[in-house]
């Protein structure tokens, strides 16, 4: 009798397959699952990490920075001069974010390291002075777990900033957001859901002059807490990427999971492919 995806829906997390590499969940990692089940396979079954590309590196810089200030913020209540973030953010958050990253050769830069640490000074600045003064953070960097039925490993995340009424987190690009990206939803609703609060994005643009926007600016940047019927949908998604992730095990062990982004629906404006490290070695790609 073959094995069917749905017979791993309801199967108690001590009765199913499941990889020992994957200890927990994220957004993140069910993101890339259903996207693309190869991707998910290279990365937290073999602990393959891609090479980062800048975006993601200038973001990774302008969080270390901010995260300084915030830390101590919370128990002080005011922020640090401007130019003592801006001096952290040079000598020590770039040095940190490029170790743990593998070092400058290893990112997939679009121009070089000191326009992105150009980049990321001048936002973090605009946002340092428009921003950072309303901001109250009750906590920072704050890990939250999650147990589902049926799923064997808990559901992790980690909060940026707290506030008493709401959690920020931040987002830099090339280009400003003005409403809440589908690629933002799951991760919002869940630490909405985690944490009893709104999720509230920030966007900057990495422009000559910074664009900033915030819930003040639009109302679409927030994500409310679930209602009961959201949750239900929630927990049946995370069911249901256990259940993939059980089934394809059983039936691949660690190779050769299936992959889905080269084939993407019509709604797609974009390949997953696009923003894959493991091209080279995919079967679709060959």
């Amino acid at each position: 009798m073959s094995i069917q995806l749905s017979d791993f829906l309801d199967t108690p997390a001590a009765e199913r397959p499941w990889p020992e590499q994957v200890k927990h969940l994220s957004q993140s990692s069910i993101g890339m699952l259903f996207r693309c089940p190869r991707q998910f396979e290279r990365r937290y079954l073999h602990h393959e990490k891609e090479r980062p590309g800048e975006s993601l590196v200038i973001g990774s810089f302008f969080h270390e920075a901010l995260d300084f200030n915030y830390a101590q913020k919370v128990s002080s209540g005011t922020d640090r001069p401007v130019r003592e973030v801006v001096q952290y953010l040079q000598d020590e958050a770039v040095p940190k974010v490029l170790e743990g990253e593998g070092g400058e050769d290893n990112i997939r830069w679009d121009t070089d390291l000191s326009a992105a640490r150009s980049d990321a000074e001048r936002i973090l600045a605009a946002y340092y002075f428009s921003v950072v003064p309303r901001i109250q953070p009750i906590g920072t960097e704050s890990k939250f777990s999650i147990d589902f039925e049926h799923v064997p490993v808990p559901i992790i995340g980690f909060v940026d900033v707290w506030e008493q009424g709401r959690t920020l987190d931040t987002k830099t690009g090339k280009q400003v957001s003005t409403k809440v990206k589908p690629s933002w939803q799951l991760q919002g609703k869940l630490y909405a859901w985690a944490t009893g609060r709104p999720t509230e994005y920030h966007s900057i643009s990495r422009a000559k002059t910074p664009r900033i926007v915030t819930a003040l600016e639009s109302e679409q940047m927030v994500v409310p807490v679930p209602t009961d019927s959201q949750k239900a949908e929630l927990e049946h998604a995370f069911k249901t990427a256990a259940a993939m992730i059980s089934f394809f095990y059983e039936r691949f062990g660690d190779e050769g999971w299936p992959t889905f982004g080269a084939i993407p629906d019509f709604t797609r404006n974009m390949l997953p492919c696009d923003f894959c490290g493991w091209r080279a070695g995919c079967p679709a790609w060959k």
